[in-house]
């Protein structure tokens, strides 16, 4: 009897910190965010009790947490030590390189993979890119966005991230042409430069920068930008990569008095090549952790093609997303028919639930091996990643391991508060509708975390 009662006494005491927990949790929402939908989810991972639940079951916008989705299936699908090959292969008089959509290949490593060529190739030399299929932005890639590093085309051919870094300088006085100079000795980009110097109030309510991207690898940049004391680094995308690729192929042929009889031109290497040397990227657990720690587009979306060719047999992306699905359904408790998936990185088009990102979250937990990747692949609070300027003055410094996730009026934290002598949560915030500086929405987040710590 005496037993019974403490044990009641003790449910009473939890209920009664759960429903102040709760209750904060929601005065936070009201006050910071009072027209924006907010999402959140948080679960005990040893209880399986739900701590707390807010539109859990309501679809929104994921942003870059939904690159969760795609480590997992990739983790599921294929081994931890899982490589992408780029090869040098030959048949008769022509020499094969066989770009198989690597997401880490830089030139250098081409460099190195060129060096086994022989001195005389008596017929062409054909770059196969038929690895990954077109198109190769994914379809809910913003117009906007075109043109910036974030979105890379994800041809077969990768190098250097198709990307290359410029410095744009302000000029002196205001109204004056930017100048933008390239960092890279390799730059394949022709910049057609239209942009000006303006103050901070001019831009933020007059203009901005924008970009076209126009045929032969040209950037045409136009538009106002701030008029900053240092130089900024901003990195721009190569638009046409498989160029690029030939490019740099021409340029070593002819540096290291290599003789090519034929031409370089696009094909498909015979089933019957041979291997003249190959080149490995880093382990799949590396190529993941790289993904979320730094919310790299490219790689996830090299990874969703990679799974759709390794399910299907095409690597595209609406064969990626088929792929992501079925193996969250036979590996998860994610039910896929509660969610939108349209791509592997977040672009608008996704929906998800919180309900369902917690699912998946637990189960991830629950498997040893993933866990231990997971946990080191994700930005830890106050330590790694996007999370690492974050959290890192309060009680949840290095607690917490989540994806984030950002867009315009996007804000999302999906991830594990490892809290110390107490179970760990598995937790999913998404707030969509942000109607003020998406810093409020990130504060939020930080905020309901940290009431759920001290429950």
């Amino acid at each position: 009897m005496r037993i019974a009662i403490i044990f009641s006494t003790f449910l009473l005491f939890t209920s009664a910190l759960y429903a102040e927990s709760n209750n904060k949790i929601e005065q936070l929402i009201q006050k910071k965010l009072p027209q924006a939908t907010v999402a959140v989810l948080v679960k005990d991972l040893k209880s399986n009790e739900v701590v707390y639940s807010r539109n859990a079951e309501k679809l929104l916008a994921p942003a870059s947490s939904m690159k969760l989705l795609t480590a997992a299936a990739a983790l599921y699908q294929l081994s931890p030590g899982y490589k992408f090959e780029t090869r040098l292969m030959s048949k008769g008089d022509d020499v094969y390189i066989v770009f198989n959509g690597s997401p880490s290949l830089t030139s250098n490593d081409l460099t190195l993979l060129l060096a086994k060529l022989p001195k005389n190739i008596k017929g062409d030399l054909i770059v196969d890119v038929s690895h990954f299929k077109p198109p190769y932005y994914p379809s809910g890639t913003s117009f906007d966005d075109l043109g910036w590093y974030y979105a890379a085309p994800d041809t077969a051919a990768i190098l250097d991230e198709n990307a290359v870094a410029f410095k744009f300088i302000s000029a002196k006085e205001l109204g004056k042409p930017v100048q933008i100079k390239s960092q890279s000795p390799n730059n394949p980009i022709h910049i057609i430069n239209e942009v000006r110097s303006v103050s901070a109030q001019t831009e933020k309510n007059h203009c901005n920068m924008n970009i076209d991207v126009l045929t032969g690898n040209t950037l045409k940049l136009y538009g106002c930008l701030t008029q900053y004391k240092d130089p900024l680094l901003m990195k721009l995308a190569i638009p046409e990569p498989v160029g690029r690729a030939k490019e740099l192929i021409r340029d070593y042929l002819k540096q290291k008095h290599i003789i090519l009889k034929g031409h370089i031109i696009t094909g498909k290497v015979p089933a019957d090549a041979k291997t003249i040397s190959r080149l490995e990227s880093p382990g799949l657990t590396q190529l993941v952790t790289h993904m979320l720690l730094e919310s790299d587009n490219l790689y996830a979306n090299s990874l969703t093609k990679e799974l759709g060719y390794r399910v299907t047999g095409e690597g595209s992306y609406k064969q990626g997303v088929f792929a992501i699905k079925q193996i969250l359904s036979k590996n998860t408790q994610v039910d896929v028919n509660k969610i939108s998936v349209y791509d592997g990185v977040g672009t608008r088009y996704n929906l998800v639930t919180a309900e369902q990102m917690v699912n998946l979250l637990t189960d991830l937990y629950q498997n040893e091996e993933l866990r231990s990747i997971l946990l080191n692949a994700l930005p830890q609070s106050g330590s790694t990643g996007s999370l690492k300027a974050r959290m890192n003055k309060t009680v949840l410094n290095q607690l917490v391991y989540a994806k984030t996730g950002t867009l315009h009026d996007v804000s999302s934290l999906s991830g594990f508060l490892i809290r110390p002598g107490k179970n760990p949560l598995a937790f999913s915030i998404i707030i969509n509708g942000v109607d003020k500086p998406i810093a409020v929405a990130k504060a939020l987040e930080e905020e309901i975390l940290l009431a759920v710590y001290g429950e």
